[in-house]
């Protein structure tokens, strides 16, 4: 089984297995949150290469010299970490829908530290991140992502990195879905604060007497966390759809590279 430990060649092609698998775990959603340690990202890179490897066509390194072997480490090192990158925009764009609505209620200025990316974001957004989490699991994506790990292998083969020049608008396309995913998301709240706000200046032109900074504040947060709740149902049907949609580009995009 472990054959690759006795022989520099087939060792060299497993560490290459290893480089692009190691690069997908430490930057792909949930497996690269920082809460998860280093060295269990290590450990299942490892399992995780042993499994791939004998589903990859073997490829001869004999006559290898170092520099292009420091080379394809490289290159294999950064299909990975694109791969996992491609998975995290799907989080980021969720992430950014909920900055928008943090911001709508009044929280723009209450920020936390969100423990996957050691980065300050609302508590709307952090409260968007968890429930992503919980559903991205819920509906397997923890499997799209190895299943994802694999099919790279079968399309795009160790030492293979081509980038079409027609490819470059479909790279472009699927980076701006971040602002699509974000507006789906934001949809239903962002509409119930924007007519908030229409009403809260309408009776504060009626009604001058009432002070509508003290009033409108404790509103719009209320409001804006109902919709949340009864949006649930909602945010879980489109982050399903977009999911699997955004898997299906990945999945074009493994076909471009394997050009």
């Amino acid at each position: 089984m472990f054959e690759f430990l006795n022989s520099t060649n087939t060792f060299i092609f497993y560490f290459l297995i290893f480089i692009r698998v190691s690069g997908i775990i430490f930057t792909a959603p949930f497996f690269g949150s920082t809460i998860i340690d280093s060295r269990l990202k290590i450990f299942l890179s490892l399992i995780m290469s042993i499994l791939i490897f004998y589903l990859v066509p073997k490829i001869n390194f004999d006559n290898i010299t170092t520099l292009l072997l420091i080379l394809v480490i490289l290159k294999e090192l950064l299909i990975g970490i694109m791969i996992g990158i491609l998975g995290r925009f799907l989080f980021v764009g969720v992430q950014f829908g909920g900055q928008i609505i943090g911001f709508q209620m009044g929280f723009g200025v209450v920020n936390i530290l969100d423990p996957q990316t050691n980065s300050q974001i609302s508590i709307i957004a952090q409260f968007q991140n968890i429930v992503m989490i919980l559903i991205f699991l819920s509906i397997g994506g923890h499997r799209l992502i190895i299943e994802a790990i694999v099919q790279c292998f079968k399309i795009v083969p160790l030492g293979t990195f081509v980038i079409p020049e027609h490819s470059y608008m479909f790279l472009v396309k699927t980076f701006s879905e971040i602002f699509v995913i974000a507006l789906k998301i934001v949809a239903p709240v962002f509409v119930t604060l924007i007519i908030t706000h229409v009403i809260m200046g309408i009776i504060a032109r009626l009604v001058p007497q009432i002070n509508i900074l003290i009033v409108g504040f404790p509103i719009q947060i209320a409001a804006g966390l109902i919709v949340i709740i009864f949006s649930m149902t909602y945010f879980y049907s489109v982050f399903e759809i977009i999911t699997h949609d955004f898997f299906k580009n990945v999945l074009t995009i493994f076909k471009i590279l394997g050009v």
